[in-house]
């Protein structure tokens, strides 16, 4: 990590694909990588170390309802490749994931949520 301060875009606009097909990206898109999470291992006596077990990662998004896709083919669906775009330059790629929870969309504004988790999911930075 450099000592300089980066001084451009860090939030704000962001494109999703998924499968390659591009989606509009009303708000609300978040991710977490793929990767071990440690838990803390306590006894009556002292903190004895920490357990590692593997962990899923994810993007989701509120996404615009498209005319040409039908929901029925993303609600419960695998085999997904997920790439999001973020104002700051990261990639963020998610390969061969899983679709999770209910997709509900909002006709007033033509939405819905759609998240997918994957264990190989991977964070590309720009210099």
């Amino acid at each position: 990590m450099s000592g300089s301060l980066y001084r451009g875009p860090l939030a704000g606009v962001a494109s999703l694909t998924i499968n390659g097909v591009p989606f509009n990206v009303v708000g609300e898109l978040q991710w977490q990588p793929s990767g071990n999470q440690n838990e803390t291992l306590k006894g009556q006596t002292t903190v004895e170390g920490f357990s590692s077990m593997p962990n899923q990662g994810f993007i989701q998004a509120t996404l615009r309802d498209r005319r040409d896709m039908k929901i029925s083919d993303l609600q419960g669906g695998s085999g997904f490749d997920v790439v999001a775009t973020l104002a700051n330059g990261k990639i963020i790629t998610c390969v061969n994931g899983w679709q999770v929870e209910v997709i509900n969309v909002n006709t007033q504004e033509g939405t819905f949520e759609f998240r997918v988790e994957s264990d190989t999911m991977t964070e590309d930075t720009v210099s």
